[in-house]
């Protein structure tokens, strides 16, 4: 007599990937139960309170004071610093408070090993998928979530079917002085692609111009997310359950070593057994790799899908630092939608880097005219470093203040930071969060040849202010290892060798047949864009993987 489960497709996490997965399948008359660690979250909720979203982290970010993972700089070192924190939190996990970028990756990117070779320590290598694979998927992500922007004006955007579906939004007074003086270097610039109606879109309003993008979810549904658009339309389908407050720890197995559903803790941190005959880890990079590592048992020792050692492998993120400039007149960045212009020339094989006397392979990106910080409203301000000879506390810090907020602008610098092949994840074994779970230790520093990128971008985004008449010019550092942000990738690894991957091409795991890992976990690099957008093809692309394999029993135990 055949198992009776209680759902053909269980996916653990409901953000961009689980979310795109959860309508493609349902939509094809699968039925999926998807597990959510957070709350429903709707836009009635939403306000533009700095205090309580960027500030103290409520609601869209998840509780503060849970340790989330630990950290330390190399392996022969114990726990460096233990890091509190949840984000990504309710239906459409980080997308709920994402800037809304929305990049392509380059084909070179997907081509990495063969376009920049290998480095010191490196872990650079091939995807096993192209972007011609995923052109079509990338188009489907930008007319479903709503991307606006103008393709033509970018010398270096890859070729694409069909243009944007929105034109771009209007730039602002500070992003056109911004243009102006890349303009006259040579460089440019152009909107970056963004997830913000720059007219009514789908049902949705057109982008307000308010300024409360990242940090924060839109008071008028202006800002394009997979929680609005293929989580909501999944949700009216009744082959869909989504099941909040459903905390993951072990994806179960059965005695032939096939996954056949998932243990999680329910709100009163009850132990509840979900089984399905497919299931799909769709979390992000952090949280689908400690769940892998968590889930041992006698066939799977290491973890799910671990017995070739290669979950949590190759570690890498990107730094972003932010550059500051002060100007005679008011800039008023804070208004305006998140995305808006960017210098394309120095970003992964734009450009040679041996041209200007540099050893470093690949290359990043300059935005501006950003607002400074996350969100870029006041209080957040008040964190910004100060320039040299301007104290941080003080009557000479508030009349800084009272002028350098209406008067500055940023621009970020984006890295590419190659995998190491000593950067991994793993378990903790002596720090545990509130469910009694080891959490999963980042072991990572940046590469020397980060520093030379780094110094490289400032330096042209540097001559940018200076173009521009920047009174002071100041900030920019290379971040701390630590500050983990979503910009990361590498340790549930896609390949075709399952010697040095956890993934085939369609992000299934090489050891279990019916059991997928779906996010940018899987990606073999990242280049110098943000990696929402591909996250996002990346899920179209396995969802139909799925639903051709589903029609003839193949995924299915």
């Amino acid at each position: 007599m055949a198992k009776k489960y209680d759902a053909d497709v269980v996916i653990v996490g409901c953000g961009c990937a689980g979310g795109i997965l959860a309508r493609e399948l349902t939509d094809a008359g699968l039925h999926v139960i998807s597990l959510e660690r957070g709350p429903d979250i709707s836009s009635e909720e939403y306000s533009m309170d700095e205090l309580k979203f960027p500030i103290r982290n409520k609601v869209l970010w998840g509780p503060q004071d849970e340790p989330r993972f630990t950290w330390r700089s190399d392996g022969s070192n114990s726990t460096e610093r233990v890091i509190t924190g949840w984000n990504g939190w309710g239906p459409g996990g980080d997308h709920l408070h994402w800037g809304a970028q929305s990049w392509r990756f380059q084909p070179a990117t997907f081509e990495a090993r063969s376009v920049f070779g290998q480095v010191e320590n490196g872990a650079i290598v091939d995807w096993p998928i192209s972007y011609d694979d995923l052109e079509p998927y990338y188009q489907r992500f930008e007319e479903r979530v709503g991307i606006s922007g103008d393709h033509t004006k970018d010398p270096f955007h890859p070729p694409r079917t069909k243009p944007y579906p929105m034109p771009p939004t209007v730039p602002s007074y500070a992003t056109r002085h911004f243009v102006t003086a890349a303009k006259a270097l040579g460089y440019d610039p152009f909107p970056v692609p963004g997830a913000i109606n720059s007219t009514d879109y789908n049902g949705r309003f057109a982008c307000g111009y308010c300024g409360f993008c990242q940090s924060y979810g839109c008071t008028v549904e202006a800002k394009g997310d997979v929680g609005l658009t293929e989580i909501r339309k999944a949700r009216h389908n009744s082959n869909f359950e989504l099941r909040f407050h459903s905390r993951a720890f072990e994806v179960a197995v059965d005695i032939h070593g096939h996954a056949e559903g998932v243990k999680y803790f329910d709100k009163n941190k009850d132990v509840q057994h979900v089984t399905g005959r497919l299931v799909i880890i769709a979390a992000n990079y952090l949280e689908s790799t400690h769940l892998m590592l968590l889930s041992k048992s006698a066939l799977f020792p290491n973890g799910i899908a671990n017995n070739g050692g290669q979950v949590g492998r190759y570690f890498h993120m990107r730094d972003i630092t932010q550059l500051i400039g002060i100007f005679d007149e008011p800039m008023n960045s804070f208004i305006g939608p998140t995305p808006r212009w960017a210098v394309n020339k120095f970003a992964d094989d734009n450009f040679s880097p041996e041209e200007y006397g540099e050893d470093f392979v690949m290359g990043g990106n300059i935005t501006g005219a950003d607002q400074h910080g996350l969100a870029g409203q006041p209080i957040e301000f008040t964190g910004a470093p100060t320039p040299e000879g301007i104290p941080n506390w003080g009557e000479a810090y508030k009349k800084f203040i009272s002028k350098a907020y209406t008067h500055h602008y940023n621009s970020r610098i984006y890295l590419t930071e190659p995998p190491q092949d000593d950067k991994h994840i793993d378990l903790d074994p002596n720090v545990k969060d509130s469910f009694g779970l080891p959490v999963p230790r980042v072991t990572f520093d940046w590469h020397h040849q980060t520093s030379k990128q780094h110094a490289f971008l400032r330096q042209r985004a540097y001559e940018i202010y200076e173009k521009a008449g920047a009174l002071h010019i100041w900030g920019g550092e290379l971040g701390d290892p630590w500050v983990l942000n979503s910009h990361a990738g590498g340790t549930t690894r896609m390949g075709e060798n399952p010697e040095e991957s956890v993934v085939n091409r369609y992000c299934q795991t090489h050891e279990i047949n019916n059991l997928f890992v779906v996010g940018s976990s899987s990606f073999p690099t990242i280049g110098a864009y943000n990696p929402g957008e591909t996250v996002g093809a990346l899920a179209y692309w396995v969802a139909e993987f799925i639903k051709k394999e589903a029609k003839v029993g193949k995924v299915f135990n």
